[in-house]
């Protein structure tokens, strides 16, 4: 157990305050150091029209103990690599080279890293330690991967018989962000009782045979949203789900908007194309490149001594969970990429819980996908999120997925 304010008798205190380190008290490092650690990074890249520019922000050292590597992936897989010549860049200084001519399929999506090796070790790091990485799209193409035949469908069964719940969130576990000082976020979910919404059917129907529509009104203490859910189910067994939201009244800052799945357990093995390796969030996502990754669903959530909101990823166009057998679920992307997560902890699980040690792991998998997500701004100890990283309470948000069952 890691304890913080209070946990002594201690008052007053100042909570979990102690913790807001990006390397934790067992100096095990979290998505928020991989983070800092490419924000700091000494070395600056931008890409354009086939031109490389590289800036050295280094104050007394060249880039002679660098090299600097290149690949090519299209939707997800290498398929051309290589490395660059770079001339010596001194401390502050620029170049600018011509990249070779790459040959890739324009109908995917493609992208272009460049990662920065140190060519010999030093005092501090190995040979070949990644020193600075850059990822830029040659063919910003990401739903192209939707189209994939990777997985074979399971023909004529309907999916939605694997979920246990579907239902709509607008609400997170609070991050130590959203409970800091700067805009006191969580006092503003828990005062508008955002947790626990009055849910009411408005309208419920059976349009033709294959395409139902439901719009449900979620009231809380402050404003409501009405929730429009149109399902089409198509003939090979897959539904295509279509959400819209509404935002009425006077609602606080929204942590989310979007639908929780909830799956029997054994689908553990999990894959999607997106961000990752780690968690990302759209004021916290430079460091997550955009690929085909893979995890078991118990490594997604991020251990922070207080629970919290974890293992989010952002601009993701595929997602896909399997058990032991194969079998599994997929959800695509229809119209424009989404967030999502994919624990074994519920949202009430994460906010009654005040210690990591005290969570309990369920048997279920609890699967989120977001049509949009709050930032995590820096309330712990500074400002609160930027307004481009905030949900739009004005317009209208639509999350449109495709769900098969896959063997």
């Amino acid at each position: 157990m890691v304890a913080y304010g209070g946990d002594f008798g201690d008052i007053p205190n100042l909570d979990a305050f102690c913790m807001n380190g990006i390397v934790r008290s067992d100096r095990e490092i979290t998505p928020k150091y991989q983070e800092v650690k490419k924000v700091y990074a000494p070395i600056y890249m931008n890409y354009s029209d086939g031109h490389l520019k590289v800036t050295n922000h280094n104050h007394h050292t060249g880039t002679e103990n660098y090299k600097f590597m290149w690949f090519v992936q299209e939707n997800g897989r290498q398929t051309s690599s290589g490395e660059l010549y770079m001339p010596l860049i001194n401390p502050g200084e620029t170049a600018e080279i011509m990249l070779p001519r790459f040959k890739f399929d324009k109908e995917k999506d493609v992208r272009l890293i460049i990662k920065v090796l140190l060519k010999t070790s030093t005092l501090w790091a190995d040979r070949g330690y990644e020193v600075a990485y850059e990822q830029f799209a040659l063919s910003d193409n990401i739903l192209s991967v939707t189209k994939e035949n990777k997985v074979r469908d399971s023909k004529g069964e309907s999916v939605m018989r694997l979920f246990k719940e579907i239902k709509f969130q607008a609400f997170r576990a609070p991050t130590d962000n959203d409970k800091g000082f700067g805009n006191w976020l969580a006092k503003d979910w828990k005062n508008s009782s955002l947790d626990k919404p009055v849910v009411t059917v408005k309208q419920s129907e059976q349009r033709t045979g294959d395409i139902s529509v439901e719009i449900v009104n979620c009231r809380y203490k402050s404003g409501n949203i009405d929730v429009m859910t149109e399902k089409k189910f198509n003939k090979d067994g897959s539904v295509d789900l279509k959400q819209s939201y509404t935002l009425n009244g006077d609602l606080p800052e929204l942590p989310r908007l979007g639908i929780s799945f909830t799956i029997d357990g054994g689908y553990d093995n999990l894959s999607w194309y997106g961000r990752g390796p780690w968690e990302s969030y759209p004021d916290r996502k430079s460091s997550a490149m955009i690929g085909r990754w893979s995890s078991k669903v118990a490594d997604q959530y991020t251990h922070y001594p207080r629970p919290q909101d974890s293992g989010n990823h952002e601009d993701v166009s595929d997602v896909i969970l399997r058990n032991k057998k194969g079998e599994g679920i997929r959800i695509s992307a229809i119209d424009s990429p989404f967030s999502f997560s994919a624990l074994y902890y519920s949202v009430d699980d994460l906010y009654n819980t005040t210690h990591d040690c005290d969570l309990k792991q369920r048997d279920e998998t609890i699967l989120s996908i977001d049509a949009a997500v709050l930032g995590l701004g820096n309330s712990s100890c500074g400002p609160g999120v930027l307004k481009k990283y905030s949900i739009d309470k004005k317009k209208v948000h639509t999350l449109h997925i495709r769900i098969n069952k896959i063997k």
